[in-house]
């Protein structure tokens, strides 16, 4: 695995990575598995509520149900099943080997980029960047599923945390081995979408999600130094540039969208782009750095579009016009759906998962 941009894991000191945990991939792995099972009609537990127990008396071995469903009446929903829970243990078996990441600048103090018409600004902790070999052992259904897993989370989501502030975006070395062995087998896609309970609205879900990814080719080399914000922080952002090819431009982005162009009557901002204080709020939308591939600048991203008027929403975020002036480019912007925004049903679910296994 290679990075593409900052990758954060958490460490013993805090504000600072020491290296890379395990537990800080895991918990990624599972907030994206999570997300992928509720949209394709699977069950995924509250974590936070611990409401999965594995019964041993309600796991009948005889039944003629298969073994995902008998799990399901001991009390495991699908994500469980293949992490763990109370009474049962994790599928796989995950090790970092060959660990070539290091920080992206020495010291714990942030980089902080502060748009003109902002007085805090946004505060980028040094990531680590490199490459590493992730070892996953476990059995042919549950490699196969977390196989599926990294190829969609390398295409749309991140490893590891501050996924809002850009960072965990990476490159499969071995792609193709993986999509070989990938599958979404053994977990549900019967429930439709009408059907889908208020636990799933409640909780991220595919279906309610929109993925974006923005490409250009700048005309001159130092484009990034006259964005909003960056001009003061320039020299410590052009070693960043120059050493790992990457470009924090969330909040550029982010600071136009919350600040400048957000309609009171679509919902709550805060809610929607996170909020700090007492009620800790984490953003519902994630952005990559900007990062070099085939010849040309990309970045990713996506937005959970619940709690808030998803169409004009979606709309402002798959404004191409909106990209281009925000970062005085032009590009190109792909996006899922492709037009207005309207709830996914568990078929396009899954028909959207596997195309990206096959990419």
């Amino acid at each position: 695995m290679r990075t593409l941009t900052p990758l954060w894991t958490g460490g013993v000191e805090t504000g600072r990575v020491d290296r890379l945990h395990e537990t800080g991939l895991l918990g990624s792995m599972r907030w994206w598995m999570e997300v992928l099972v509720r949209g394709l009609g699977g069950t995924a537990c509250d974590l936070s509520e611990a409401t999965c127990r594995f019964d041993s008396e309600g796991y009948n071995r005889s039944s003629a149900n298969d073994e995902p469903q008998r799990l399901r009446d001991a009390g495991l929903c699908d994500v469980c099943q293949l992490f763990g829970a109370t009474g049962w243990r994790r599928r796989f078996r995950i090790e970092v080997l060959d660990d070539q990441t290091r920080p992206i600048w020495e010291g714990n103090t942030p980089l902080n980029i502060r748009p003109p018409d902002r007085t805090r600004g946004w505060f980028l902790s040094p990531g680590l960047m490199g490459t590493f070999t992730l070892r996953i052992q476990g059995d042919q259904v549950s490699l196969g599923q977390l196989a599926a897993l990294l190829l969609f989370m390398e295409r749309w989501g991140n490893l590891g945390a501050r996924a809002q502030l850009g960072y965990g975006a990476f490159a499969l070395e071995d792609r193709e081995i993986l999509a070989r062995i990938a599958g979404w087998s053994d977990i549900s896609s019967t429930v439709a979408f009408q059907d889908t309970n208020q636990v799933h609205k409640r909780l991220p879900n595919l279906q309610y999600f929109g993925f974006f990814r923005y490409r250009f080719r700048p005309q001159q080399s130092g484009w990034w130094a006259r964005l909003p914000g960056f001009e003061r922080v320039v020299a410590r952002i052009r070693p960043l540039v120059e050493s790992y090819q990457t470009v924090p431009l969330v909040p550029v982005l982010r600071n136009s969208w919350r600040f400048q162009s957000w309609q009171r009557e679509w919902g709550d901002a805060g809610r929607f782009w996170g909020m700090l204080g007492q009620e800790r709020i984490r953003s519902k939308v994630q952005i990559s750095w900007a990062y070099p591939r085939d010849g040309m600048w990309e970045l990713h991203g996506s937005a959970w579009l619940h709690a808030v008027q998803a169409v004009p929403v979606w709309a402002m975020l798959s404004n191409v016009a909106h990209w281009n002036q925000m970062l005085g480019v032009e590009g190109e912007l792909e996006t899922f759906p492709s037009g207005p925004w309207q709830p996914w049903s568990a078929a396009t679910v899954r028909t959207f998962l596997e195309q990206t296994i096959h990419l």
